[in-house]
């Protein structure tokens, strides 16, 4: 499966500095034989610092890597597990960096050359590092976990998979001695080494699976949902799920010493407890806390707050297969109802930024000319209705994520500005898991998604929309063309192939108004002046953090 949640992963989002392809072909021709370096501004061999409390507003439903499923499930995971490779870093606002999803440097391995057909890597892995037992981790377990998230073939599986599944794009895994590690891909894909880098790679501890439920296939482990199997820069002292967890630096941990010595992280959904303790310096680093609160902190002479734009958007949700939707009309009056500048002003105060179309404006193949964003019309709205020939009024139920403030506020405003065109919704609230299961399976007659891809390039991303027959279609879209143009994109060998398909791809997609895209999201991090490194990923990579 995908990861998506608020942003169930296909998890899609930011400013992306080279052409997908480019930044690979860059990669696999220079890393080779390059030595594993922490994301700019981590600590160059030092020793972790002091105690660092970070406050969270969603907690993760898994901590396993193979099934996690939203970017909430992966922030404990870089700091607990290791992953084969790692993205880049790159220069962020107020002397803070952030990741640059086009490119990936080494981590686990070192090095690593592709085959001239593009099918075949192979990886050279560290010597001598090990698990907190003192077991190696080396090629076989590494070989171990990429085949253990296949054969439970959640979330994970088609992350590592680039989505290419039935068959699977990783079509056998080799590990000939400690240090190697063979990697058979079914087709080229530019975009595997980008999946190499998400937490969905990570190594786990073969004997600690095995002891502990063993791997089944198509099942989730359990035991690994709650307790940690890596051996990553950080330990797990403690974990209360859906509370806090407890993480203390990792001693013999070969790779560069994380920045802290502790880290205290708290899961809070009170918006105004929140908003507290950022306030009183209670938590050092505060994430999710509602773009009005975090907007409410700056200027504070403790705090800053800085905000990072990926490619995460916040969606209108309208299954094209299900009534009163599969009205092309009555989609598109929608779009032209939707107050966006309010939504943008009241709701995510300025922290983000307005576009319409499938593909965000900050991810390689982003088509600006038919792109722009949409403003609100509500006499053409109305006209678009009476042209439907719908009868009005038509009552929707609208789901929305509990304790997700801006959903909460955006659902306020949809139901008056849709009113107006004669549709009445009503506001659902669920809980993370009822919410996952009525979006994902196809109960929810509407929905609001926070949405991002997992794997940082168009390819992934439209996997999910643009594929008639895809299993991860929730949305139910079908734009016959686009299938094909899809895969023409993800099939070109240089740039402006690729850009043109997608072009051509995204136009089609305006023309339906297959759901409505509110705006890109920027996420607003609070951070207490004490902070000095400070690293953003969507992920949560807390491993260079310290005061």
């Amino acid at each position: 499966m995908a990861i998506r949640s608020s942003w169930r992963r296909r998890l899609r989002r930011g400013a992306l500095a080279l052409p997908l392809t480019a930044a690979l072909a860059a990669a696999a021709l220079s890393l080779s034989g390059c030595v594993a370096k922490p994301p700019a501004s981590a600590t160059a061999g030092g020793s972790a610092s002091t105690t660092l409390n970070v406050a969270a507003a969603t907690a993760p439903t898994t901590l396993d890597p193979a099934s996690q499923c939203t970017l909430q499930d992966s922030q404990l995971t870089s700091s607990l597990y290791v992953q084969l490779l790692q993205y880049d870093a790159k220069p962020a606002d107020q002397g803070t960096t952030q990741i640059d999803p086009t490119k990936v440097k080494p981590y686990f391995a070192k090095s690593w050359e592709a085959s001239s057909d593009g099918k075949t890597y192979t990886f050279t892995l560290q010597s001598g590092w090990t698990f907190p037992d003192g077991k190696p981790m080396d090629a076989t377990a590494m070989k171990y976990s990429l085949e253990r998230t296949n054969t439970i073939n959640s979330c994970g599986s088609a992350i590592i998979n680039d989505l290419y599944q039935s068959p699977n794009l990783i079509s056998s895994v080799d590990a000939p001695d400690a240090t190697t590690l063979v990697i058979h891909l079914l087709h080229p894909d530019s975009a595997f080494l980008l999946a190499m880098a998400t937490p969905a790679a990570s190594v786990v501890e073969p004997s600690l699976i095995d002891a502990n439920g063993g791997i089944q296939a198509g099942k989730p482990n359990t035991w690994a949902a709650s307790h940690s199997t890596g051996g990553g820069p950080f330990l797990m002292k403690s974990y209360t799920p859906g509370t806090s967890a407890v993480l203390s630096a990792n001693p013999d941990f070969k790779g560069d010493a994380p920045g802290s010595k502790t880290i205290n992280v708290k899961w809070i959904s009170s918006d105004p407890t929140l908003l507290l303790q950022a306030k009183n310096g209670q938590s050092d680093v505060t994430i999710g806390l509602a773009d009005n609160s975090a907007k409410s902190l700056e200027g504070a002479s403790d705090v800053k707050v800085v905000a990072y734009t990926g490619t995460a958007n916040m969606q209108f949700l309208m299954p094209n297969n299900k009534a009163p939707w599969n009205n092309e009309k009555l989609r598109e009056a929608v779009t032209y109802a939707i107050p966006y500048k309010d939504i943008a002003d009241k709701v995510i105060d300025g922290f983000g930024k307005l576009y319409y179309g499938p593909i965000p404006p900050t991810m390689p193949g982003y088509a600006e000319q038919y792109s722009s964003a949409r403003e609100q019309d509500v006499a053409k709205a109305k006209q678009l209705v009476a042209d439907s020939g719908v009868k009005t009024p038509v009552n929707v139920t609208l789901t929305v994520l509990a304790g997700d403030n801006n959903q909460a506020s955006i659902a306020t405003i949809l139901q008056g500005s849709l009113k107006d065109i004669g549709i009445n919704l009503t506001i659902q609230s669920l809980d993370a898991s009822a919410w996952g299961d009525a979006v994902y399976n196809g109960k929810a007659q509407s929905a609001l998604r926070l949405d991002g891809p997992a794997v940082f390039s168009a390819g992934y991303y439209l996997q999910y929309d643009e594929d008639c027959d895809s299993s991860y279609n929730t949305g139910h879209i079908c734009v016959p063309a686009n299938t094909e143009l899809l895969k023409t994109a993800r099939a070109a060998t240089d740039e402006a192939s690729s850009n043109a398909a997608y072009a051509q791809l995204t136009k089609n997609w305006v023309d339906v108004s297959p759901k409505a895209i509110l705006y890109l999201d920027g996420s607003p991090v609070v951070i207490n002046k004490s902070v000095s490194t400070f690293f953003w990923s969507p992920e949560i990579d807390m491993r260079t953090w310290k005061k």
